[in-house]
């Protein structure tokens, strides 16, 4: 009997098993990306089992075994958004899944750990990355302008390898440095400005930090704010190989402003020297140097075949070209990614390449049960550059560029001192740099439980830059003067940088959520310099390949060495409850080796709220806020900014070619020579031990808002930054042979509004159209500048301003019309103000300076004080450098496999100092003249001394076409040789509406405008290709 029920058991499992397997179906499908990549590792579960579940292959494969084609399948797969599908009747599906963007900028990188983005209380902004492909930058400079609120970049230069200006809501210091922080992968670098080591298709993301909240966790290197890099890892779960390749066609925005026609030219010339009393040049006679210059007659006649535009000799139109090659994998426990870039410009002055190679390495490993995380990246950069880059190309147009314009004679030089003769110096000077960068970074991090993890990083930079240069005998002035002249100068910097901290975070009850960060770090920093020179040489075939051919009582060696140290303790804690109520408080205190002993350290702190107002019954039950979150701040940090040894007694240094040979002198007081012609003597500064920390403190309230299902985002913020004891240089008066000193002296402020609205417009499958807008308004002021009996200041006459010019200038010498006054806007301009033309001898006895004359075509300037005569009292601030606002806006459209992008920026409100005001060959035939009298444009005159006025000063607002690209992206192919693919073109710099009559109204700080030539067009095609 009990051997049947046995039997009736093992035969009714079999029966139920039997029935289950031909219930049973199998549905094989490939997940891949949107952009059609395969997916490895993707999970397929059947909905409503927790069991019944497959993973993807290497090529996105899967094959599981369902009940019926009424079941559903769930998709799923980290950083992307999760699908449910149903099955087809032939059981075969292909998924394709779209990366969640909300997930993947959910936690963003701050310093020393990372945050949900919902969960900053600080001003913290993330750079949209997705378009880099369509961007030819170079360097990451050009990626941050016009994209976030409060940052501003300018590039004084299109010269290869030049670096851009970067400000984060003004400038924090006058004399202490105004560069952000840069840090990349946890390592602080050093400052923006000169960022050629990481290559733009290397970065993953970008985070700006611009409050003290933010940036106070790096103490004396964040006062101006801190921009965080994240280079890229491996890729996801699967193996890619990228190629990138870009080639960008410059030429110039506008036509030079230079003489066309020699005939105006020659009679303008001698009207001018006429005018100021010297013989005209252009008589059909040699000059003093033996140089024959044509009459006008002769000119006009067409007898003289010379109209050289020198313009087309000395420039071009460059090509630079991009090539990024890399290789990104991912398994379960190792990211590896190695990426190589080489870039080359030709620059646009002939023989002024650049060219340069960075490759960078990321390797990121998983040991001990995933308890353990060992890592390392290493960006190494080389490169080469010829320095040719103030040639002349305004040169006189009548001369040649060769004795009797034949190539095959010697150059043409207007005169034994001519040392500007472009070929000349090109074919026959050596200016070549070479430069090294090595950037090495390995860290560990131990989880010791699910709160407890410890994180130790070392990391080390090295830097080297060599300088070989030769001025030959001839077309040089410094050959020419010492009978050839060379040098190598070799500059060389290392830091180290190790720090380790320990991160608890938990959850309590579910409601409080604590993260806890302490850790201490250790910066060491060295710099040498070494310069080689050597004179009087007697054979030039070797150039400085041989310096020991120069004379050698005519050879000089120079060097410094100058180290600093820094130790600092960090500390922060973050905490939320609710979800709702947000606090962050930080704490960092350095300890720097360029003060005394007493000011060596110093903390930093700094506490942020923020409330999630959209989680709140009362707003949530409004139906309108997708997000509402409420943020203030308050933090302080400092500013080192400034070179070591300022606290002791410093000796100044310089050569003088005295009684037959170079002599160095070694200041303070030290006297070379006998007499008071040759006598020289070298100042030295006073020492001043109790310098201290220039320190800035910044509060910050915010919000940020979402509407429309997160289709419209907006965040506002508005800040006021004051910064005290600046670190400045103070001019002394000669004596005990000294002539300055460094101190804490004086106070400025910023203070300004950013909005920014992020707004889809459109959201469809096949098009979708969004777009960006910035705001952003600083102003910044000096409060105060010392005591003005110590310090040195001047006062205005009119309004009792208390004022020192810029740059530490002294009145006698004075070359720029910027000045700091109290109670005014950072570098003003300060000078006189100009009414018109004087128009005849009688309105010259009352406008002239000093009591002079003032001829018919002078200025006439105006007696401020009304005392009658015309002097220094009547200087008054005649313009500002510095921007009401500036505004960007980014525009993006989308139809299917095409995209196109705008980027719009503009700065509004600003003055230029344009020292070509008047000189400009296109302005000087509106001058006065007795026959013309304009009340605009003075007369031609050699030999007038130009006075700093207002009549310099141009509107400086603009608004430029920046950037626009068209791109196409090749996905879903199922029969290509590469995973997918984009090909794109792309225009930079395109137009630009402006008042300004100068090349380029986007300048530097001190708004002053030199001349130049135009800024550089650019058109880019590109192509990128995975594989």
């Amino acid at each position: 009997m009990k051997y049947k029920f046995q039997k009736s058991i093992i035969f009714i499992v079999f029966l139920i098993l039997s029935f289950s397997g031909v219930a049973q179906i199998n549905v094989t499908g490939t997940v891949k990306s949107n952009d059609g990549v395969p997916l490895l590792g993707v999970t397929i579960m059947e909905k409503g089992s927790a069991t019944n579940g497959v993973t993807t292959d290497f090529d996105g494969n899967f094959s599981i075994d369902v009940n019926s084609t009424k079941d559903l399948l769930v998709v799923s797969y980290i950083g992307f958004v999760t699908k449910t599908i149903s099955i087809p009747e032939n059981k075969v599906v292909t998924v394709l899944l779209e990366e969640d963007l909300q997930q993947l900028s959910e936690v963003v990188v701050v310093g020393y750990g990372s945050v949900k983005k919902s969960d900053i209380t600080g001003s913290v902004t993330s750079v949209e990355m997705d378009n880099i492909p369509s961007k030819p930058a170079n360097s990451i400079d050009g990626l941050l302008q016009g994209q976030v609120a409060g940052v501003q970049v300018t590039t004084p230069s299109d010269n290869p390898g030049a670096g851009a200006v970067i400000r984060i809501r003004g400038g924090s210091s006058l004399r202490g440095g105004n560069d952000p922080l840069v840090v990349v992968d946890g390592f602080p670098i050093g400052y923006a400005g000169d960022l050629k080591q990481i290559s733009p298709q290397d970065i993953a993301s970008m985070e700006v930090l611009k409050d003290a909240s933010a940036s106070a966790i790096y103490g004396s290197r964040g006062a101006n704010g801190v921009i965080m890099i994240t280079t890229k890892k491996g890729a996801k779960h699967t193996t890619e190989v990228t190629v990138s390749q870009q080639n960008t066609y410059s030429s110039f925005t506008s036509d030079l402003n230079l003489w066309r026609d020699p005939v105006l030219m020659a009679e303008l010339s001698n009207e001018s020297r006429t005018n100021g009393g010297f013989t005209p040049i252009y008589i059909g006679a040699k000059d003093a140097n033996g140089v024959y210059y044509p009459s006008v007659s002769e000119l006009k006649s067409g007898d003289w075949k010379y109209n050289t535009r020198w313009d087309d000799v000395v420039f071009r139109d460059p090509v630079s070209n991009n090539t990024n090659v890399a290789i990104r994998s991912q398994t379960d426990r190792t990211q590896f990614s190695l990426s190589t870039t080489y870039y080359t410009n030709e620059g646009v002055y002939i023989n002024n390449d650049y060219e340069k190679l960075n490759i960078n390495l990321n390797v990121i490993h998983k040991i001990f049960n995933d308890k353990v995380t060992v890592g390392g990246n290493v960006i190494y950069s080389k490169g080469n550059q010829n320095n040719n880059n103030d040639l002349a190309y305004w040169r006189n147009p009548i001369f040649p560029i060769y004795q009797d314009g034949n190539p095959i004679n010697d150059y043409f030089l207007a005169g034994s001192q001519d040392y500007s003769h472009p070929i000349a110096l090109i074919e026959n000077r050596t200016n070549k740099n070479k430069f090294l960068d090595f950037i090495g970074s390995a860290f560990i991090e131990i989880d010791f439980t699910k709160t407890l993890k410890l994180k130790t990083q070392v990391n080390h930079k090295y830097g080297r830059s060599i300088t070989d240069y030769y001025n030959p005998k001839i077309y040089t002035e410094d050959g020419t003067f010492n009978n050839g002249s060379g040098g190598i100068n070799n500059w060389e910097n290392s830091e180290t940088v190790a720090e380790t901290f320990l991160t608890y975070n938990d959850t309590y009850k579910e409601k409080h959520n604590f993260t806890a960060m302490a850790g201490f770090s250790y910066q060491g920093y060295e710099a040498r310099t070494s310069d080689l020179k050597a004179y009087d040489f007697l054979n030039e075939s070797l150039g400085n390949g041989n310096l020991g051919a120069g004379n050698p009582e005519k050879q000089s060696v120079a060097n410094s060495l100058s180290e600093t140290v820094m130790y600092s303790g960090i500390g922060r804690l973050n905490y939320g409850y609710d979800d709702k109520y947000l606090a962050t408080f930080t704490v960092r205190t350095d300890g720097s080796s360029k003060f005394g002993e007493n000011n060596q350290w110093a903390m930093f702190p700094s506490g942020a709220l923020a409330w999630k107002l959209h989680k709140e019954s009362f707003i949530d039950n409004l139906n309108v806020f997708d997000e509402l979150k409420l943020r203030a701040s308050y933090g302080i940090s400092g500013n080192q900014g400034i070179s070591p040894y300022l606290i002791n007694s410093r000796y100044g240094q310089d050569q003088y070619y005295v009684n037959g040979r170079w002599q160095t002198t070694i200041g303070p007081g030290y006297v070379v020579g006998q007499d008071s012609q040759s006598g020289k003597k070298t100042w030295g500064g006073i020492p001043n031990p109790d310098l201290k920390w220039e320190t800035t403190e910044q509060f910050n309230i915010g919000a940020d808002f979402a509407f429309f299902n997160n289709r419209l985002k907006v965040t506002a913020d508005y800040y006021k930054k004051h910064t005290s004891d600046l670190l400045r240089e103070r001019l002394l008066s000669p004596s005990s042979s000294y002539d300055k000193m460094w101190v804490n002296d004086g106070e400025i402020e910023n203070q300004g509004a950013e909005v920014t609205l992020d707004g889809t417009m459109v959201n469809k499958e096949d098009w979708g159209l969004n777009g960006m807008f910035i705001f952003s308004r600083n102003k910044n002021k000096v409060v105060s500048l010392g005591d003005a009996v110590s310090s040195g200041l001047n006062t205005d006459a009119l309004t009792g301003i208390k004022y020192e010019f810029s740059g530490n200038q002294v009145e006698a010498f004075r070359s720029i019309p910027n000045i700091l006054a109290v109670g005014q806007p950072i570098n003003v301009f300060y000078g006189y103000k100009v009414d018109g033309i004087v128009q005849s001898e009688a309105e010259g006895l009352a406008a002239g300076l000093n009591g002079d004359l003032a001829q018919p075509g002078e200025f006439k300037y105006v007696d401020l004080n009304e005392d009658g005569v015309i002097d220094e009292d009547d200087r008054a601030i005649i313009g500002n450098p510095n921007p009401d606002f500036t505004a960007s806006l980014n525009l993006n459209g989308r139809y299917k496999n095409f995209d196109v992008s705008l980027f719009f920026n503009g700065s509004f409100g600003q003055d230029i100092f344009n020292t070509k005001a008047f000189s400009e060959p296109s302005n000087t035939p509106l001058r006065w003249t007795q026959d013309n009298n304009t009340n605009n444009y003075p007369s031609l005159r050699d030999g007038r001394t130009l006075y700093m006025s207002d009549y310099f000063i141009e509107k400086g607002s603009f608004v430029r076409l920046q950037n626009v690209s068209i791109g196409y992206n090749i996905k879903d192919l199922k029969t290509a040789w590469f995973k997918k693919g984009r090909i794109f073109m792309n225009g930079t710099n395109l137009f630009t509406i402006t008042d300004f009559k100068g090349y380029d109204p986007e300048l530097g700080g001190d708004g002053i405008y030199w001349g130049g030539y135009p800024k550089l067009r650019n058109w880019t095609l590109g192509v990128e290709l995975t594989f």
